[in-house]
Parts: C-alpha cells; structure tokens; sequence
C-alpha cells in the first residue's frame, strides 16, 4: 500500500496577504523618507528666498548710508513704493576763517558766503577723492529734499548745490600746504552757496539713485544715471538693473528726523516663488541726517 506524501506551500490567501503587507511597508517606508526630503526641499526654496530679499536689502542700505543727509525722499506707485536718494561720494571741512599768521595773503582761501566765491581751501582733504568728475557736485547744508532737488534739478544760484554747468578742480594750497584747494568755473557768473554749516560740512555728490518696488511687475528695480528732477518720477528712466523678481509685497515709511537726530527708513517686502513658498523681510535702516 502506497502513503499519501504530503506538500508544504503557500496558500493564494495567504500569498495575497503577503503581497498587501509588504506594500504597505514599502508605502510608511516611502512616506518616511519623502517627508524630510520635501521638508529639506521647502527650506532650500525658503532659504533662496531670504538670500535674495537679504541681497537686495543690503544694497538699499548700503546706498541710504551714503546718501547726502536729507536727500532721501520716498512715494507710493501703485501698489509698490520708489525711493530716491543722492549719493555722497566724499566729504570734508571747509575753511571759514584764516590762520592769523597770514590772515592778509590768505583771504582768498576762506570760502565766502556774502557773495560769489571762485575758490576756497579745505581743512585737510578728502578721504579717497584725488579730482573731480564731470558728474559731482558740491553740498552744503542740505537741510531739506525739496529744496536740494529743486536747487539742483534748476541750477540754483545762490543755492545748496554747485550747478551742473560749473566745473570743479581740486589741488593744493599755495598757502597751506596740508590742505586741498577747490576751484568753481561757472563761466560769467560766480557761484554762491546760500546757507553756511555750523561744522563746515562739505560733501561731494553725484546724481541721484531711485528704487522703484513694483509689487505688479513682481520687481524692484533700481535706477542711475537719470539726472535732477524736481519731482520724484515712477520711471526715472537712466540705467536700470533689476534687484529683486520674485516679488508679492513691499512698503516703506520714513521718519527723517531732525538737523540732531538720525532718520528711520523701514522697508518690508514679501517675495515667493510661485509654489507656494513665502517668505516676509522687515529691515531698517539708520539715516545719518546731520548737515
């Protein structure tokens, strides 16, 4: 008589079972690797971000701290706001008084305020300014924007700033040796500053700067070479080099302070990427107002 032999295997349910255990493994081991990989890609994307808002942030201050002291001016366009400024290249003090010990062969040294004035003495020199360019100018006292844009954008004589049709030289003193001498061509016409500054400030200037943040164009843009206008412009027009293109948000406010206190400018943007990724930037910035 034959056994019966028996067969060891898997049973179809038991096969079936295998297979829907095994996928959901495979399911909570994907999940676990997927979530810190997504969350690792939204701080890269976030982190993007911040870079490029922190960028162009530290270019706007960098530019409003050098800015001649109450030039600043802000406006709202549109959704956005623009922001101009007028960069100060150098600075330094000027002689308001001779030196007793050749108070008569120095006279034309002293920078004169009653009347036309060709040329006058530094106390010193300027910190990194060896000449002039074509596009600076020279301020004094500046204590308002209105007036300097207008006093600039028409040429004013007497005025704050040298107008753009009169040359400037820099060189030495025949007298002092130690101290740089800056002569004034503006043709037939002497040119006189207005307002004289109780710390003989004189700074040097070139022409003005605007950032023009355009939540609609998603931009911000910043503008040079434009000239003086006596009205903030929302296209300045000049050269342009775009900052920020992600951009959903801006705002600014300005407190400019006083002749002995700083200003406050704040700006607050918000940019993302188009994903869902957002991020808000609030910076301020110390607006040295002193004239």
């Amino acid at each position: 008589m034959k056994r019966a032999v028996s067969q060891a295997g898997f049973s179809l349910i038991e096969l079936i079972v295998v297979i829907v255990l095994l996928g959901l493994l495979a399911g909570g081991g994907a999940m676990m690797i997927l979530r810190p990989i997504e969350a690792y890609d939204q701080q890269v994307q976030r982190q993007q971000l911040v870079d490029q808002g922190e960028m162009a942030l530290r270019q706007i201050a960098r530019d409003v701290r050098r800015a001649l002291p109450n030039s600043v001016r802000i406006m709202p366009i549109g959704s956005g706001w623009g922001l101009e400024l007028v960069n100060s290249v150098d600075g330094a003090r000027y002689r308001d008084e001779n030196d007793v010990s050749v108070v008569a062969a120095g006279a034309f040294q002293v920078l004169d305020f009653a009347a036309g004035d060709t040329d006058f003495n530094l106390l010193g020199s300027f910190n990194v300014l060896g000449s002039f360019a074509s596009t600076q100018r020279l301020a004094i006292y500046n204590t308002s924007a209105a007036t300097l844009y207008q006093d600039a954008a028409f040429d004013s004589n007497p005025g704050i700033v040298t107008p753009s049709t009169a040359t400037l030289s820099l060189g030495p003193s025949p007298l002092y040796p130690n101290e740089g001498h800056i002569e004034i061509d503006n043709g037939a016409t002497d040119f006189r500053f207005s307002q004289q500054s109780p710390g003989q400030r004189l700074f040097v200037i070139d022409e003005p700067t605007s950032y023009i943040c355009n939540p609609a164009s998603g931009q911000i843009v910043r503008h040079t070479g434009y000239g003086f206008n006596l009205s903030q412009a929302a296209a300045p027009g000049g050269s342009s080099d775009t900052v920020i293109t992600d951009l959903i948000g801006c705002d600014m406010t300005y407190a400019s302070g006083t002749s002995q206190r700083g200003g406050i400018l704040t700006i607050q943007i918000t940019i993302g990427n188009g994903s869902g990724e957002n991020v808000n930037l609030l910076h301020q910035v110390h607006v040295e107002n002193v004239p």
